[in-house]
């Protein structure tokens, strides 16, 4: 029997992947984990580019950390890439558009939404309220329960549900856990 098996990206090829081990940022790059500080000066300027090209997201970093521009630049992967996948986070110079990771400060930050960014599919950006319905119809849970847990009235559950349903391009709770997982949005 042959065993499939995946890389991550930069281990073999020339994309950059960035993720967090512990409440560090680590990059893959060039066939090596490094640390962020080792990254290099052409990633420093994607990274920086991105980083000016929306105020709002400028604005934020700024605040987080007005006194040096690397601990921007670090903060900026961190909350846009901060998950390990297998989509480069950087392919021949271009900077995706970010993933789904289960930061710790999910909920609790004032700037989720700006420096993160909810998964995209079909060419659709989901909202939180999704994302949480993708992650629970994981689960065992039943769909009363379920609706609870998001402080959904139940016909408003359904009605959730269903549009959701119709933004994946999906028929059954088996599709959408495949989606979850492609997006990041659960772990095996």
């Amino acid at each position: 029997m042959t065993q499939l098996s995946k890389t991550y990206p930069g281990m073999t090829s020339s994309a950059t992947e960035f993720f967090t081990h512990g409440s560090e940022l680590k990059v893959i790059q060039n066939g090596c984990i490094k640390n962020f500080n080792e990254i290099s000066f052409c990633t420093i300027q994607i990274l920086k580019e991105a980083i000016v090209s929306s105020k709002e997201t400028s604005n934020a970093l700024f605040e987080m950390h007005p006194n040096s521009e690397i601990r921007r630049i670090e903060q900026f992967a961190m909350c846009r890439f901060g998950g390990l996948d297998f989509d480069a986070d950087i392919k021949e110079g271009v900077l995706q558009d970010g993933e789904f990771w289960p930061c710790p400060s999910h909920g609790n930050c004032a700037h989720e939404g700006i420096l993160c960014k909810l998964p995209m599919f079909n060419g659709h950006r989901l909202s939180k309220t999704e994302v949480l319905l993708m992650q629970k119809s994981s689960t065992e849970k039943t769909n009363e329960v379920i609706a609870e847990e998001l402080e959904l009235p139940f016909g408003s559950f359904h009605k959730a549900k269903k549009n959701l349903y119709e933004k994946l391009a999906v028929q059954t709770k088996q599709e959408v856990v495949k989606i979850a997982i492609i997006l990041n949005l659960i772990q095996l």
